[in-house]
């Protein structure tokens, strides 16, 4: 199989690999979507001595595509299964995994990071780790649910998002994105702020109410504006930058809850005296359960839903130099490697 590694300071390639073989429990799938996801990127700026070790490490945690074989142990996955799969191996047995929340497994191993990921013509997934998607939904959904769109529909339900709220949406790469498409399938009106004027017009695409340009706009005047002075109930973080957390908590009614997802500057922006004099809720979201992921799926299909509007790059695995180049300009709305289907 084909797969990409990097070779640090912003170098990526596509080497040949031996197919992965199916031990007990396990299934070997072959990709039809994946991702670029962020994290993804963090890795390939890394210099050339944070490789040391890893020089093979296949990246990607986004992985969508159909059951090619099957080892011993599996009894309820089979080949030809269309499935997406949760991107961290876990133990299997305690708390935390019974509760469907393999990334708190003290055991856990992210794809991309300790084992490989799915940026390459196959991988291999704990047969739990594999849910089972309708024909209504597509592989590039599967990629989504995996990570950057289940990581916003998880924030969705802890924001409680309706026709009755407001929200703001604070940075609108791909995570971001998929939370205004989810939000305003939910009812919600959103608003989107970035600093980048071609994802700010793509939110607008796929539904956004209104999207703001910061470094064009005085974006707590125009949320204060909008919501006739009250602040915005509901704020969703996925900038990771200081100014875009500072402008979460800062834009909220009282009584009004945000979701941070946005990984990147750790500089201290919270002032604890702001939340309990207006009585916010501030959270923090990290991916999704694996229920969630069964959740999304059951949504997507009964809203007749995709994220597909979100990507505007599609690579075969071959132009995966090429591919992250795109990704790393950070202009582009999700960057996506597909398969053909046949």
């Amino acid at each position: 199989m084909k797969g990409v590694i990097f070779l640090g300071d912003r170098r990526a390639i596509v080497k040949d690999f031996p197919d992965p073989e199916p031990g007990f429990g396990e299934a070997l799938v072959r990709m039809k979507a994946t991702g670029i996801c962020g994290s993804d990127l963090h890795i390939y700026r890394r210099g050339p001595d944070l490789f040391k070790g890893r020089e093979d490490r296949i990246p990607g945690h986004e992985p969508s595509g159909v059951v090619e074989a099957v080892g011993e142990g599996v009894n309820h996955i089979k080949v030809g299964d269309r499935v997406c799969i949760n991107h961290y191996r876990s133990c299997g047995h305690c708390n935390q995994c019974a509760a469907g929340y393999f990334q708190w497994c003290p055991e856990s191993r992210g794809y991309g990071g300790p084992i490989d990921g799915s940026h390459a013509d196959f991988v291999l997934a704990d047969e739990r780790n594999c849910v089972v998607m309708p024909e209504s939904v597509s592989f590039t959904d599967g990629a989504f649910i995996a990570c950057a769109g289940g990581t916003a529909y998880s924030a969705m339900q802890k924001l409680d998002v309706s026709g009755n709220t407001t929200l703001a949406v604070f940075g609108l790469g791909p995570v971001g994105l998929s939370g205004v498409l989810l939000a305003k399938a939910m009812g919600g009106s959103v608003i989107g702020v970035d600093v980048i004027d071609e994802r700010i017009e793509l939110a607008k695409q796929i539904g956004a109410d209104t999207a703001i340009n910061a470094q064009k706009e005085e974006v707590l005047d125009v949320l204060r504006e909008i919501t006739g002075g009250n602040g915005c109930d509901l704020a969703f973080e996925a900038s990771g930058s200081p100014a875009g957390r500072t402008n979460a908590v800062k834009c909220l009614r009282r009584g009004g809850k945000a979701a941070f997802v946005g990984i990147g500057n750790n500089e201290p922006v919270i002032n604890p005296t702001e939340i309990i004099n207006r009585e916010l809720t501030l959270m923090g979201s990290f991916v999704l359960p694996l229920q969630q992921s069964y959740d999304l799926i059951n949504f997507l299909d009964w809203q007749q839903l995709s994220f597909a509007p979100i990507v505007t790059h599609q690579f075969t695995i071959a132009e995966g130099a090429a591919a992250y180049q795109v990704a790393d300009d950070s202009r582009s709305g999700k960057v996506v490697f597909t398969w053909t289907t046949d």
